[in-house]
């Protein structure tokens, strides 16, 4: 039996689709699954995705140094656009790219809030049947109409997870409020949501790090699958074009370090461990609330250290799990579960 509700895989069916499916669009950047980038307005994300277009469509263009990992591929994209003039914007930064881009075919589709479960189906539908095999989301906020939300965003990764069951990548963009005053790998702001369907999440801000030049772009990476989070410095360039100064993995002794933050890094391999980021405070909380439901604190703490062992000893990880801890801190207990507040 079958159900259009809930569709269901047999084990080799699952197993033959991980065989045959990519699992980065852009290696251990862009997943091929669900990737949020967020961070404040106008810092440059449209622009990441204008470049990102353009190495998926434009043999030769590189998006932050990289090339697509299937290149062979025939990539349609399209964007759904919920802002006033979203369109527009996109138009201009493409062609910035390629002057002639009249050959590029990418259907920009005005959706506004999209809070039903009707609503993403119908849209899951039209992009399927209109052949589209990538897409961007631009932005969170106007699915949902409010961040805070918890409920409505589960709706919108819900949605999109229908067009990922059929691989279609789809990259999210959340915008913050410049308000939200964040630190490198800090969470998003808002609910945690985006952190717990997403398989990996970027945050792109603006840097001024020591020894490289100030106004650069910064993207703090993090996901399911990566050893540890990495980081890309990129210098604008004309349009949608980027230098990469610098990427690679981030050491947990450095996860803190930030030009011109009083705070120091914290010292000692130990004193490293402890450091968690915001961001990774609540990836571990949506692992333990997904994989770990009904055990016990100490339990948790122990599954924790051998999941994230360059991390975390069973030690801090009982320490994130108690009190105000930071991974504590993130999760409810429903009678014998633990639950994502």
């Amino acid at each position: 039996m079958t159900s259009e509700r809930f569709p269901v895989l047999s084990l080799a069916e699952a197993f033959e689709r991980a065989s045959r499916t990519e699992r980065w669009v852009f290696h251990e950047v862009i997943s091929s699954s669900i990737t949020t980038l967020y961070g404040p307005s106008n810092v440059g994300k449209s622009y990441l995705v204008a470049s990102m277009l353009l190495s998926l469509m434009v043999d030769g263009r590189e998006f932050l140094g990289m090339q697509p990992v299937d290149e062979s591929k025939d990539w349609r994209p399209a964007i759904l656009c919920t802002d006033p003039g979203s369109p527009e914007e996109y138009a201009q930064r493409i062609y910035a790219g390629v002057p002639d881009a009249n050959a590029l075919d990418v259907p920009m589709y005005r959706t506004g809030m999209t809070k039903t479960p009707e609503e993403w189906r119908d849209l899951t539908s039209l992009l399927i049947g209109t052949g589209r095999n990538f897409v961007v989301l631009d932005n969170l906020n106007g699915s949902t109409g409010d961040p805070n939300d918890t409920a409505a965003a589960t709706v919108v990764y819900d949605g999109l997870d229908l067009l990922v069951s059929r691989g279609i990548p789809v990259v999210v963009l959340h915008h913050e409020t410049e308000k939200y005053a964040t630190k490198r790998g800090a969470a998003p702001m808002g609910t945690g949501v985006p952190v717990q369907k997403s398989r990996a999440w970027i945050q792109v801000r603006q840097t001024a790090r020591r020894r490289l030049r100030g106004g650069n772009t910064g993207l703090y990476v993090q996901g399911n699958g990566l050893a540890q989070p990495a980081e890309i410095i990129a210098q604008p360039l004309a349009g949608p074009d980027y230098r990469v100064l610098s990427h690679g993995p981030v050491e947990p002794e450095e996860q803190h370090e930030e030009a011109g933050d009083e705070s120091q890094a914290p010292a000692g391999r130990e004193r490293g461990r402890k450091a968690l980021t915001d961001a990774q405070a609540a990836a571990m909380a949506a692992v333990v609330a997904q994989e770990w439901p009904e055990k016990s604190g100490r339990a948790v703490a122990g599954e924790l250290a051998k999941r994230f062992p360059g991390v975390l000893t069973e030690s801090t990880a009982q320490t994130h799990m108690t009190g105000n801890g930071k991974i504590r801190r993130r999760l409810q207990r429903e009678g014998d579960r633990w639950s994502l507040r």
